[in-house]
């Protein structure tokens, strides 16, 4: 009959592989990259047939489709965060003279 062994003593009769620098550098090139995710946080916008979305999340940056808002309204970049730091704009657009809330008051009336 086979005996159990503690996992403390398991890990102790375990040695850890040693990474090289080559290693790492190759995990890093094998890795794929997160694309960017980025929420709009501005007001709904429907115009000239292009719709935007309070709260639409992008995958790779800015949407290029968007591209006539952009000059039309060059204010609404700002407006496009990056999810990790929603709660933070969501703070900073409510708050007077903020990048966020300037951008915000030039899209009123859209």
């Amino acid at each position: 009959m086979a005996t159990k062994k503690n996992p403390k003593e398991e890990e102790q009769g375990r040695v850890a592989p040693v990474l090289t620098e080559e290693d790492t550098e190759f995990k890093a090139a094998e890795t794929p990259s997160v694309p960017e995710q980025l929420i709009y946080i501005g007001p709904t916008i429907r115009k000239n047939g292009i719709g935007l979305r309070t709260n639409q999340v992008f995958l790779g940056g800015r949407p290029a489709h968007l591209k006539d808002l952009y000059t039309e309204y060059p204010h609404i970049k700002a407006l496009f965060v990056p999810v990790d730091k929603l709660q933070e704009s969501l703070k900073q657009i409510n708050q007077a003279g903020t990048a966020l809330n300037t951008a915000l008051l030039s899209l009123k009336g859209v």
